[in-house]
């Protein structure tokens, strides 16, 4: 590591605006802000898919049409801090996953505690390496982000996320199946034009959350990992640059 990255200053904490999605977790979720709350976070935007508001939160935005995750990626766009936190309803972030973000986020264009680079021939999203942050000692560049642990990035990036062409990927997918994670990462990689990375936490920087309602996870969603190859497959056939082509 340079001695410009050893004596970096952290991202401050007023510096970041924390967004989430609110559907089917409702306690889940309320703990998940109530947590940002406490690490410090001032400002927590909500996006709120048919689901009652959110108490504690900054502000919530009400959708009455169900659009799946990708509130989170408009949730912010207003935002006039520095950096955007996302963050899902099943894990709470700890302060040593919020303090490696706000270490290594001035350093790659997204940094998370989970991530993947898939395997050739790119026909079948299962087929991927598996990275978590607390199993590393040194940033790991990948090709796939999961939010689920925390994304954070830039607000100038973030921005621009919900207008790139990577989200017409979601017209190969089934009515009612939702993806989002492939599409972002694949925005992220293509406007940055640098690979997003799971950065090392010390210990574990996440806690999951009880499930409140497994039938309507996404994980869960019925050929989920049919949906999530059509659109592996649709992305790499319009030019995303996966780390094992480089």
């Amino acid at each position: 590591m340079s001695k410009t990255k050893k004596t970096k200053k952290m991202v401050p904490l007023e510096s970041i605006t924390a967004v989430m999605c609110n559907f089917a977790r409702p306690k889940n979720a309320r703990a998940v802000v109530q947590n940002l709350k406490k690490l410090g976070i001032k400002e927590i935007l909500v996006w709120n898919n048919g689901a009652k508001p959110i108490p504690e939160a900054t502000k919530n935005i009400k959708s009455k049409k169900n659009i799946g995750p990708i509130g989170k990626y408009y949730a912010a766009l207003q935002s006039r801090k520095d950096y955007v936190l996302i963050i899902d309803d099943d894990y709470l972030i700890t302060e040593k996953g919020l303090s490696a973000f706000r270490k290594w986020a001035p350093f790659f264009p997204a940094v998370t505690q989970f991530g993947c680079i898939f395997k050739p021939p790119f026909n079948n999203y299962r087929n991927k390496d598996k990275y978590f942050s607390h199993k590393l000692k040194s940033p790991k560049v990948v090709d796939l982000v999961i939010p689920s642990r925390g994304l954070m990035l830039k607000t100038e990036l973030y921005r621009r996320l919900s207008s790139h062409w990577a989200w017409g990927s979601l017209k190969v997918l089934s009515p009612g199946a939702f993806s989002t994670d492939l599409a972002v990462s694949c925005a992220i990689r293509d406007l940055a034009g640098n690979y997003p990375a799971v950065v090392p936490t010390k210990g574990k920087g996440y806690i999951p959350l009880p499930e409140e309602a497994p039938e309507k996870a996404l994980k869960n969603q019925r050929g989920v990992w049919k949906e999530r190859t059509k659109v592996l497959k649709w992305l790499v056939a319009h030019g995303w640059p996966l780390l094992a082509t480089q």
